[in-house]
């Protein structure tokens, strides 16, 4: 497990209990913390997490100027960077039932499918994300692009398929990254007025859930 964790900090990856079940409870020993941080430190990387108990992640020790400089670069260019992610999670909310931005909280396609079907709004608000869904295209269905929405959010960690047969997805730790970064943007207000878009505009509830209940990487 050690090897298996280790690779997969590597690759980017936001350990959390719904995406990687096995590497999360690896981490969750103090022992094994150690040791990864240790191993980490070979590479001047160390073992994050967001906030007090979600994802961990793998973290420079120290922010160099090219670490900065991205980090930076990112928030500016919010409307690319998190804007499509924010857009495509505010629809799934708006159209299930009780979903609240939570790590482990499911996503049924069918569900989500019913509801855009019954909603003009949703079905154009669908539509225009065609322009930024992965592998997407105008002339798909309702479902189709539906499906592609919800893959293209597990392509990117943000969900996993936690039934096939069914068509259940599952929200990951990795949606805290999210709420991180709008968190930070709220308390620098300085930073937000540089971004072209305010990011309220993108997906307002999520927002204001987000920095409600914000959590930092630590």
């Amino acid at each position: 497990m050690k090897s298996q964790t280790n690779y997969c900090l590597l690759a980017g990856n936001y350990i959390c209990p719904i995406a990687f079940p096995q590497e999360y409870d690896y981490l969750l020993d103090e022992a094994n913390r150690s040791y990864t941080n240790e191993w980490l430190g070979g590479l001047d990387m160390r073992l994050a997490r967001v906030g007090v108990d979600g994802a961990f992640f793998m973290a420079p020790v120290v922010l160099q100027p090219q670490h900065v400089t991205k980090i930076r670069d990112d928030i500016l260019r919010y409307r690319d960077t998190y804007g499509p992610y924010l857009q495509m999670l505010q629809l799934i909310r708006e159209g299930s039932p009780d979903f609240t931005f939570t790590p482990g909280e499911f996503v049924s396609l069918a569900t989500l499918m019913q509801s855009v079907s019954e909603s003009a709004t949703l079905d154009s608000r669908l539509r225009s994300m065609a322009l930024f869904i992965r592998d997407a295209q105008q002339r798909f269905n309702q479902r189709e692009l539906i499906k592609k929405l919800l893959d293209h959010l597990k392509a990117d960690g943000y969900l996993i398929l936690a039934n096939a047969t069914s068509e259940i997805y599952q929200l990951t730790g990795k949606v805290d990254q999210i709420k991180s970064v709008l968190h930070y943007l709220a308390e620098n207000s300085e930073i937000v007025s540089t971004v072209e878009d305010d990011p309220k505009d993108a997906a307002s509830d999520l927002f204001d859930e987000a920095v409600a209940n914000g959590n930092s990487g630590t």
